[in-house]
């Protein structure tokens, strides 16, 4: 007999398992997701960011000229949303690749554009100049390349990417007293130092490309928006509130990344899909997490 939502989310209740986990613990793309999964990750990230005042968001990963990435700034601008509902000031500091797609996200949701690019020259010093300045509590990062061990910035293929990505990761790099959050779903990103390497390597993360750049609170998800996603459907249940946004604003999030000229990820053609999975998918997460408790 086929279990309805409401008796699945209550079976995983007694069973102790956070029902949001299990929906970012899915493995669309077979990376061995689970093998380096944070389980409470994202309901950590949460009650961090709960305690926000001043939060810096970056995101993005392009993986050529004009290649930026689909997934990232939609789940960047979701969360970014929730958190200017809580009352924190949010800013968003990215590069020119990805600005297309965040403007275009940011205006579906009705969201203010308070972007800036980051700063040319010496990645630390600008890095400084932009903790300094925007005095920021939290800092989290959505989808967005982390330096490997040999300084390098990898796709998940082992290509060289940092020719067409500004070395953001400097911001979690260099010293601050914010509090820091990362998502990613290939062990590539900015968050991805926080798991042993040995774990990565098991997944089938090659050594090469796994990221070097710890965060506090590490989001490991199936797909990086997802993860986003996550965070925010805890944070409305904490905060009693309607935070999360609908199947059908999922579909439009992604198409206008699309139509600002973001590609796929996996496929790296200009498609409403995100890591090689069709759109309906992704509505479908998102109104599941719903089900789960994300919209009250």
């Amino acid at each position: 007999m086929l279990l309805s939502i409401r008796d699945t989310v209550a079976v995983a209740v007694r069973r102790a398992i956070d029902p949001i986990d299990q929906l970012l613990v899915l493995d669309p793309g077979r990376r061995g997701v689970a093998r380096f999964f944070r389980p409470g990750g994202a309901l950590g990230a949460a009650r961090a960011l709960g305690r926000a005042r001043r939060v810096l968001i970056t995101t993005g990963f392009a993986l050529g000229p004009g290649l930026s990435e689909t997934d990232g700034p939609p789940g960047a601008a979701v969360l970014g949303r929730a958190l200017r509902r809580l009352g924190m000031r949010v800013r968003y500091v990215i590069d020119a690749a990805t600005l297309p797609a965040l403007r275009a996200v940011l205006e579906v949701l009705g969201e203010p554009r308070a972007i800036e690019l980051f700063p040319d020259g010496d990645a630390g010093v600008a890095a400084r100049r932009v903790l300094a300045r925007l005095s920021s509590t939290h800092l989290v990062a959505v989808e967005r390349p982390g330096r490997s061990r040999d300084g390098a910035y990898r796709s998940a293929g082992g290509h060289a990417v940092g020719a067409w990505n500004r070395p953001l990761d400097a911001l979690f790099l260099v010293p601050s007293r914010a509090t820091t959050v990362g998502v990613g779903d290939g062990g590539n990103e900015i968050g991805m130092g926080a798991i042993p390497r040995n774990a990565l390597k098991a997944a089938g993360v090659p050594p090469r490309i796994a990221s070097v750049v710890p965060v506090d609170h590490l989001v490991v998800a199936g797909v990086s928006n997802w993860g986003a996603y996550g965070i925010v459907a805890h944070l409305g249940r904490l905060a009693g509130r309607n935070l999360l946004h609908s199947g059908a604003e999922e579909g439009r999030l992604i198409e206008a990344c699309v139509k600002a000229g973001a590609v796929d990820g996996i496929t790296r053609r200009r498609e409403a899909t995100v890591d090689g999975v069709p759109l309906a998918a992704h509505a479908g997460i998102v109104e599941l997490m719903n089900a789960l408790g994300g919209r009250r």
